[in-house]
């Protein structure tokens, strides 16, 4: 005989879906853990490297700051020794000034018009002259060239009288004569020609 069921069916439990979740879920689990893990070693095994190349950097950077150091020191000799050549040159450049001073001063003396009875010259160039002259045309016309000078700045004529000598009546002058600075022909160890 034939039965027929005309009774709904009963639903069955729905166990295999639930173990098949269970399953899931629970592999979905270890892989998160695994992955976590994986990332965590990954980053602690690039953290390693990266510090030890830190390390590397700051010892191979403290190397290099003691050879900078060392260049700087030198550096800074050379620039020393640069200052200390340069006075040594300005002074032999200077050296020579006073002679040029003098040498301007007797050269543009009119032969036989004009003589110097006092003469003094300090150490920043200034001159003091005394002495006596034919004329005042004389006279005039010596502290003109003297002014027209490359190596003479100024001439101050601080006093001029008759003074007889010998029965002549001469003129007696007293000047100040200023040097300044001139260089031409400079080598390169400092000196002049010229």
């Amino acid at each position: 005989m034939i039965k027929i069921n005309l009774l709904p069916q009963q639903k069955r439990t729905k166990s295999t879906n639930i173990e098949k979740s269970a399953v899931f879920f629970g592999l979905g689990i270890v892989l998160l853990i695994a992955s976590v893990f994986a990332v965590d070693y990954y980053f602690n095994s690039h953290l390693a490297a990266l510090t030890v190349t830190v390390a590397e950097k700051t010892q191979t950077k403290t190397l290099l700051e003691k050879e900078v150091a060392k260049v700087n020191g030198i550096l800074q000799e050379l620039k020393d020794i640069e200052g200390r050549i340069k006075t040594i040159k300005d002074v032999r450049l200077r050296q020579g000034l006073p002679v040029k001073y003098i040498d301007e001063i007797v050269v543009n003396m009119p032969q036989n018009k004009m003589w110097v009875e006092t003469f003094t010259v300090n150490a920043n160039g200034n001159i003091s002259l005394s002495g006596v002259a034919l004329d005042n045309q004389a006279f005039v016309s010596y502290v003109e060239k003297l002014r027209l000078s490359k190596y003479i700045a100024s001439v101050d004529t601080r006093r001029t009288s008759r003074r007889a000598i010998d029965g002549l009546g001469l003129v007696s002058f007293e000047c100040s004569v200023t040097g300044q600075e001139y260089f031409e022909n400079i080598n390169t160890n400092g000196t002049t020609n010229g």
